[in-house]
């Protein structure tokens, strides 16, 4: 009797150990299918991002929708502390401007 639910009890734990194995491998080949999918993803993305840098198609976008621009002046550049001061060479109160933005921007909450 006691050999005959010792026998038993091994076939169960043979058995929850097969089960086991099953599952981890159904799991192993989900994990490796999921990486597969990511990887042929990157590749995709990596194309697609040096069709988007390509510098023929920027340079042709810039005259597109560029066509008015042109590079900062020093002249258009102030100091922090011409900032700070409220002065420039524009005529702009920029302490008014910029303590208005901030005080905005604080009561504004997430």
């Amino acid at each position: 009797m006691i050999s005959l639910s010792l026998l038993t009890a091994v076939g169960l734990c043979v058995l929850r150990i097969k089960y086991e194995v099953v599952f981890l491998r159904k799991k192993l080949h989900d994990v490796e299918r999921d990486i597969q999918k990511y990887q042929d993803d990157i590749r995709i993305y990596s194309a697609e991002w040096g069709c988007l840098n390509d510098p023929k198609r920027l340079k042709a976008l810039c005259e597109k929708y560029l066509n008015g621009m042109r590079p900062m002046e020093r002249s258009q550049i102030i100091s922090y502390k011409k900032f700070a001061e409220g002065g420039g060479s524009v005529g702009t109160d920029y302490r008014g401007a910029f303590e208005k933005f901030l005080d905005e921007s604080l009561d504004h909450k997430p």
